[in-house]
């Protein structure tokens, strides 16, 4: 059984929309809530089941399986937990490594010893459409 600690799962909207697509309304927001709770809990217990369900619904529960223990699970959301997880930890192990490698300095690259005097250096060749600010007498 899987224990979802963590907050989010990826979920592929066409893939549910597709597997939906038969189901009624009630049907579709019995499965979703099911989804949810088994990301939060792990496998569900049939009293989970019926919570959601009230009563067996054949279109809700043929979209899950029973595990060894009896408990229901929709093979899917358990793979997404799966996978998920290990996407997790891999980030957990790379950020104790020191996280991604820093940019390392280009061989025979000098440094510029005073970037401040390129700040205010004054333009060499002002473009021709800049205005100038002339004093021209007209008569």
């Amino acid at each position: 059984m899987i224990m979802a600690k963590d907050p989010a799962v990826l979920f592929y909207t066409a893939d549910f929309l597709v597997g939906a697509m038969t189901m009624t309304d009630e049907q579709v927001g019995k499965y979703i809530r099911l989804l949810c709770l088994q990301h939060q809990k792990g496998h569900l217990s049939e009293d989970e089941m019926l919570s959601v369900c009230k009563t067996y619904d054949e279109g809700v529960y043929s979209k899950f399986r029973v595990d060894e223990d009896g408990r229901y699970y929709n093979r899917r959301m358990d793979e997404e937990i799966r996978k998920r997880a290990k996407s997790t930890d891999s980030s957990r192990e790379n950020g104790k490594r020191g996280g991604r490698p820093k940019n390392q300095p280009v061989l025979n690259e000098k440094p510029i010893e005073n970037p401040q005097v390129f700040l205010n250096k004054p333009k060499q060749n002002p473009s021709e459409n800049e205005n100038e600010d002339e004093d021209v007498n007209i008569i």
